[in-house]
């Protein structure tokens, strides 16, 4: 099959999501299809791979996602001779695939954004929640099928309204590093104290991950547990918050930072850890935990969508309901019980065995193959454009308005913006699209 795999975003970027269209492309690509990268921006400063398109576009400041309002005539033509397409953003990137494309799509939902509507935009979250039951429903329709990671997240995307069938794919990943590292790191070598218990993060420094809590968490329990040591491995908008927090707790001595790694190199720093802890509770399907599960790491995380769906809470970690109080709770068991974390080792290593990318490749494969056997792109309307209006739209609208109306002046007097969003005419072309 040619198979098109597209994305907001690819290398040189680190994240989840890049992570996981690299390995389906070299998986995919070792089974003898052809796949093809569809993303924005410019070329990966180390060098693009072979089949890696992108188009202009204008960057969103340093955050590796750019915007643009189509495609190059090179990515126009090749996607339109491609046998799938399998798209990994919401938003602009479903959108274009279904402009474009002429063959059924495919989206994974990678990303919980329902919260990140909340965290992000100037909306309180009620406010986030009526937007997103509008858009998650209107962008997932320009796909055939959406797959989601986990049973808990396919229920809340059910909850917010999504039309299309929905199929339940678990994210997979490389065991093979995590279970035997290249070049395994000893805590001595990261300037850690060897009689300490280290504990680990992996992932994006940014506020949907909710580290000033995982901080907060950490220093109740190094207080309690002054062997206690904080690894923090990655990069992000709020790196250079972190070790001021670090310092107001007074807690700068046991917790370090490493900037962003290569994919390649992190399990030899998880070979020095002895827990894996995380305070996200935005997750979908997270990698970073099954891979610290593949290197035997316990778990120490939120009770949240997404992780319930990977850890098993007394088996392979310890989830908590309350990150507040909870999490320190959690992190002091473990840390001042050594044959329950030795348990939890081999428990952790035997669960990450399902999560192996071989798995996920054949499950994905076999949902193509259905799809370019059935066509039902063929009955998906080709209209496209964003805010499609839908009868069924409007008492979502009428909440939201209510939430965000602006306090009246003179009874008429209303910013520019809200004629923009709720008082303007539809446009008389748009047909109407049937719920």
């Amino acid at each position: 099959m040619r198979i098109g795999m597209v994305t907001a975003c690819y290398k040189p970027v680190i994240n989840g999501v890049t992570r996981m269209v690299s390995l389906y492309k070299q998986y995919l690509e070792a089974l003898g299809h052809e796949v093809y990268v569809f993303t924005l921006g410019e070329p990966d400063p180390a060098g693009d791979e072979d089949r890696v398109v992108r188009s202009s576009a204008m960057p969103l400041g340093e955050s590796g996602y750019y915007v643009s309002v189509g495609y190059s005539s090179e990515a126009r033509a090749l996607i339109q001779e491609m046998d799938i397409i399998h798209c990994h953003h919401l938003f602009m990137s479903v959108e274009l695939a279904h402009r474009y494309a002429r063959c059924p799509i495919v989206y994974t939902n990678h990303t919980r954004y329902d919260l990140y509507s909340g965290t992000y935009s100037p909306l309180p979250q009620p406010a986030a929640d009526v937007l997103m039951r509008r858009i998650w429903p209107e962008f997932t329709d320009f796909a055939d099928v959406v797959i989601t990671p986990s049973e808990s997240v396919k229920q809340v995307m059910l909850d917010f309204g999504v039309r299309r069938p929905i199929e339940v794919i678990e994210n997979g990943v490389d065991l093979r590093p995590f279970q035997s590292p290249p070049t395994p790191l000893t805590k001595t070598e990261l300037g850690i104290p060897e009689e300490s218990v280290l504990l680990t993060y992996v992932g994006r420094l940014s506020m949907e991950k909710n580290l000033p809590r995982l901080l907060e968490q950490f220093a109740i329990a190094q207080d309690i547990v002054p062997h206690l040591h904080l690894l923090l491995i990655g990069g992000g908008p709020i790196k250079d918050d972190l070790p001021h927090l670090a310092q107001k707790l007074k807690i700068e001595n046991h917790v370090h930072f490493t900037g962003p790694l290569g994919y390649e190199v992190v399990a030899n720093y998880l070979a020095a850890a002895d827990i894996f802890v995380t305070a996200s509770e935005s997750e979908v399907h997270p990698l970073t935990v099954i891979e610290a599960m593949a290197a035997g790491l316990p778990i120490v995380a939120p009770s949240s969508p997404g992780i319930v769906d990977t850890v098993l809470s007394g088996a392979s970690g310890l989830l908590t309901k309350h990150v507040k109080g909870g999490l320190a709770a959690s992190i002091v068991g473990l840390a001042m019980n050594p044959n329950l974390r030795e348990a939890m080792v081999e428990n952790a290593s035997e669960a990450s065995l399902r999560y192996d990318i071989e798995g996920t490749v054949t499950q994905t494969v076999a949902l193509y193959e259905k799809l370019c056997e059935e066509r039902p792109d063929l009955k998906r309307e080709r209209e496209h454009g964003r805010w499609v209006i839908k009868e069924s739209s409007q008492p979502l609208l009428a909440q939201l308005q209510k939430l965000l109306r602006p306090p009246e002046r003179d009874g008429t007097d209303r910013p520019r913006w809200w004629e923009d969003w709720f008082e303007r005419e539809r446009p008389k072309e748009r047909e109407r699209r049937e719920p």
